[in-house]
């Protein structure tokens, strides 16, 4: 092939052109592209942090009650004027009283009727006599509570002597050697039983083992070893015991010489606690027949019509005294009038509300809280107050008293009111809107950026630290977050150090 002909001077000029076009795309197509425009960054440093809750509330007296009369009628008297400071009990308005005066006396002459008539079919007997009757009953009772309870503490005695009569370890027929036990102490149990006793060797030496009536080891000694925890002891005449010898304790020791004298004196306190509570219980149920006696020449069915004629009247009186006191509206607590509703002379009607009660010294703060936050609320939290009535710029310092655990739907929304302490001075009253800043959580000169800047794959959190500032290349670097706070910042626990550049957002 002639080159220097192929390569004519009309090639080369288009092969000149092309170059020119191409190369300039190609170049454009393959250079690294410069995303530095698109990048926004922050950096990491250490600040203050702080995560609140806000809310929306109202000023609320711890008192709020609105009154009412429970009847209608002609409002006689308004004793209280707005602002008035009452106490409990205090009458506030009444309305007219004379028809429910007159049913109150006509109630409680019958009261007095039906006393006067009981009393006169009583006055068969004398009142002297059937007093002393009373008096002689009344001792009778307290003799045969004392009797009781003295025969009782010598019953007890007499077990007590019956249970420790000779209490002694009998050996066992196995046992070998010249090694004795002997048996101390008073037994304080009720329980009859045996106590079996058995040796047995440790590193340590000889020790006993107890099974029976209480289950527990001890020492092998010459002084006494407590068995249990009921007043017995135990001691050897040597610590040198063969493991295979073994004692018994028998409560109560029916072997014993004395037994059969305890056993009696045992049944002998027996006996005598059955005669002396007899010879009691029959000394008050006479008593009580000289006392019915004083008392028969009123039989027992007119007693019971004159007491019946008492309650009826004792009801009339307490449904007279209802209706009289119905008239009247009372204060049931210490507070402050804050509205006067009634005028004398008119008509006031039944449950209608005509005057309102508040405690305006002791208010708080109520708002609902939706069911994202109250997780993160709880008592004694600090809440910054501010009053759409004082202006933004008035703070008040409080704190949350309660988080009610019942859920409240307000506009298909879950809510849970919360309660807030607030400062009691004039000008915060009663109905006044609150906005409420509840502080959750602080960390003071913490290592902080924005939340939006922390990326979350497979369960890890990373953010791009930027490599170069003028380029924005960038490396993932995993991380421990802390806090979520306010402002959208979180905390770096780890993976950062302070004053890094970090990548919060990537333009797409």
């Amino acid at each position: 092939m002639n080159i220097r002909g192929f390569f004519t001077k009309k090639k080369i000029i288009w092969t000149v052109i092309i170059l020119l076009v191409v190369l300039p795309i190609a170049y454009n197509i393959l250079k690294p592209k410069d995303n530095s425009a698109n990048i926004v960054t922050d950096v990491v440093k250490k600040q203050d942090i702080k995560y609140t809750v806000l809310a929306t509330g109202q000023v609320v007296s711890e008192t709020d009650l609105n009154l009412s009369f429970k009847t209608s009628g002609i409002v006689q008297q308004v004793r209280v004027k707005e602002g008035d400071k009452v106490k409990a009990g205090q009458i506030l308005a009444s309305l007219d009283q004379k028809d429910q005066l007159a049913s109150l006396t006509s109630a409680r002459g019958a009261l007095s009727s039906a006393q006067a008539n009981y009393n006169k079919v009583l006055s068969g007997a004398s009142n002297e006599e059937i007093s002393v009757a009373q008096v002689t009953l009344d001792n009778a009772k307290s003799s045969l509570d004392n009797t009781i309870k003295q025969q009782q503490v010598l019953v007890d005695s007499a077990y007590k002597a019956l249970m420790n009569s000779g209490l002694s370890a009998i050996a066992g027929s196995g046992n070998t050697g010249s090694v004795t036990s002997t048996v101390s102490g008073t037994y304080t149990g009720k329980d009859q039983g045996v106590y079996k006793i058995s040796i047995y060797s440790t590193g340590n030496g000889l020790r006993f083992q107890v099974n029976g009536l209480e289950t527990g080891d001890g020492l092998v000694d010459v002084t006494p070893q407590p068995i249990g925890t009921k007043g017995l002891f135990i001691q050897f005449s040597s610590t040198s015991v063969p493991t295979n010898n073994s004692w018994t304790i028998t409560i109560p020791n029916t072997q014993s010489s004395s037994y059969v004298t305890a056993y009696n004196a045992y049944n002998s306190a027996l006996e005598t606690q059955r005669s002396a509570v007899s010879a009691a219980q029959n000394a008050v149920s006479s008593a009580q027949a000289s006392l019915d006696l004083k008392k028969a020449q009123a039989r027992p069915a007119d007693l019971e019509a004159a007491q019946a004629q008492i309650l009826s009247a004792q009801g009339q009186v307490l449904a007279a005294q209802s209706a009289f006191d119905n008239t009247m509206i009372k204060a049931p607590a210490d507070g402050t009038i804050t509205s006067v509703d009634v005028k004398v002379g008119e008509l006031a009607s039944a449950l209608k509300e005509v005057v309102i009660l508040q405690d305006v010294g002791n208010l708080h703060v109520e708002a609902n809280i939706s069911e994202a936050n109250i997780a993160s609320l709880k008592p004694d939290q600090s809440v910054d107050i501010t009053l759409d009535a004082l202006g933004p710029d008035r703070h008040f310092t409080g704190k949350v008293q309660t988080v009610n655990p019942g859920a409240t739907v307000v506009s298909g929304v879950v809510n849970y009111k919360v309660t807030a302490s607030v400062d009691n001075i004039p000008e915060v009253k009663p109905g006044m809107t609150a906005n409420m800043t509840v502080l959750v959580a602080e960390k003071k000169n913490v290592l902080a950026m924005p939340l939006r800047g922390i990326i979350s794959k497979d369960g890890k959190k990373y953010v791009r630290v930027i490599t170069d500032s003028k380029k924005k290349t960038y490396n993932e670097v995993e991380v421990t977050t802390g806090l979520e706070a306010d402002e959208g910042l979180v905390e770096i626990l780890s993976g950062l150090n302070d004053g890094q550049e970090v990548v919060t957002y990537i333009k797409q």
